[in-house]
């Protein structure tokens, strides 16, 4: 079985609220309508509205790109007031990979101007 989101367990967590507003501003007439214009499937707006699944990244990224409204914004309407953000499946305990370090601006302008055009030139 999948593992809940902490985030439906959160007191306060009201994703009706951000659902029925997105249906307003979208002048989605019923949830079917709502689920197609974020493209989701019907089910995934009615596990949302019971507390089944939380509202994840995909359809907040969809719900701001056809509204533009804030991603905090949002996160407002249904009641998330955490300030870190739930990544589905992955394991808190898998460390993330470092990535490779990248030269800094400076250095890659220094390199890439000939010396008599230095800044001290100007």
């Amino acid at each position: 079985m999948r593992k809940k989101s902490p985030l439906v367990g959160q007191e306060g967590y009201t994703p009706n609220h951000l659902l029925d507003t997105l249906m307003e501003v979208l002048g989605a007439k019923s949830d079917a309508a709502l689920a197609r214009a974020l493209d989701v499937p019907p089910s995934t707006i009615s596990k949302v509205r019971h507390k089944q699944v939380a509202v994840n990244s995909d359809m907040l990224l969809t719900a701001h790109e056809l509204t533009e409204i804030s991603i905090r914004d949002l996160r407002d309407m249904m009641g998330d007031t955490q300030s870190k953000y739930w990544l589905g499946g992955m394991d808190p305990q898998v460390k993330s990979r470092r990535s490779p370090k990248l030269p800094s601006f400076r250095d890659t302008m220094h390199r890439d101007m000939p010396h008599s055009a230095g800044i001290g030139a100007m």
